[in-house]
């Protein structure tokens, strides 16, 4: 072994510096690249987090704007479905206006015409030596009437009869809610009080239950209409003994039959049924 281990050649030193050297050189190579690499990967973590934060920035203005822009939706069409709303009442207050025009202008007519013709017989009755105190009156009584005419026109779903005009519900409801809403359109709940108003089978249809303005809810069995004048005129259905609910039923209700003309029953006034305004 000796004799092996004399036999190798010494390990040059210059060698050894030279390969020193050269290690010493690729270790500072690779730290200048691993340097070189996290710098960039630095500089690449700040641009993504830079990109991170403009992209948020940019979601949140989205959704803002996505936010605005339903609400300008929605006010759009609100503002549209008021638009139409508007439109329609106009175009129904012209075409009242326009029927208006036209019974005022059929009014004054007949009220020149009913003049002239008073003219022409306080004239005849002049040249015929007539001067009956009577026909005085008359003629007085026409002429007064001939002035005063009034116009009478029925807002649009009213009914006109005389000179009244009536709305049929097409809702149920009790008889004090049902009299509400008649005030609430400048009317009251109908007062019956002829036979000409006891026919409303062409106004409501046949066997259909309607409350009228009738009641004794103030005083039990004293029968007042609402403007407050008492019953006069009656029209009871007698075969089943009406009125005859006691305390319990104090309202009234028109029901038509298949005859020409309805009549009435008493009943709990917080029932619900259709009703009838008039003004």
């Amino acid at each position: 072994l000796i004799e092996l281990f004399c036999r190798e050649k010494p390990i040059d030193q210059d060698q050894l510096q030279t390969r020193y050297n050269t290690l010493t050189k690729e270790r500072d190579q690779l730290q200048t690249s691993y340097n070189t690499l996290t710098r960039e990967r630095d500089q690449l973590q700040t641009t993504y987090n830079t990109l991170t934060k403009e992209r948020d920035q940019l979601q949140t203005r989205f959704n803002t704007l996505t936010k605005d822009r339903d609400q300008l939706q929605t006010t759009y069409n609100t503002l549209t479905k008021e638009r139409d709303q508007l439109q329609t009442k106009y175009n129904t207050l012209t075409k009242e206006r326009d029927q208006l025009q036209t019974s005022n202008n059929t009014l004054t007519e007949e009220r020149d015409q009913l003049q002239k013709e008073i003219e022409r017989l306080k004239q005849s009755s002049v040249e015929k030596g007539e001067s009956n105190s009577l026909m005085t009156v008359l003629f007085d009584s026409l002429l007064t009437k001939a002035r005063n005419v009034q116009l009478t026109v029925c807002p649009q779903g009213w009914k006109k009869l005389g000179s009244s005009c009536y709305y049929v519900s097409t809702e149920s409801k009790s008889w004090e809610e049902s009299r509400q809403d008649c005030r609430n359109r400048g009317a009251e709940l109908v007062v019956i009080n002829s036979q000409e108003k006891q026919v409303f089978n062409w106004l409501c249809g046949r066997k259909s239950y309607v409350w009228i303005g009738l009641t004794d809810s103030v005083t039990e069995g004293t029968w007042k209409w609402v403007d407050d004048t008492p019953l006069t005129t009656k029209y009871w259905n007698t075969g089943h003994g009406e009125p005859n609910g006691g305390g319990a039923e104090n309202c009234v209700y028109f029901y038509s039959w298949t005859s020409d003309k309805g009549e009435w029953w008493d009943y709990d006034c917080s029932y619900k049924y259709k009703w009838i305004c008039e003004k």
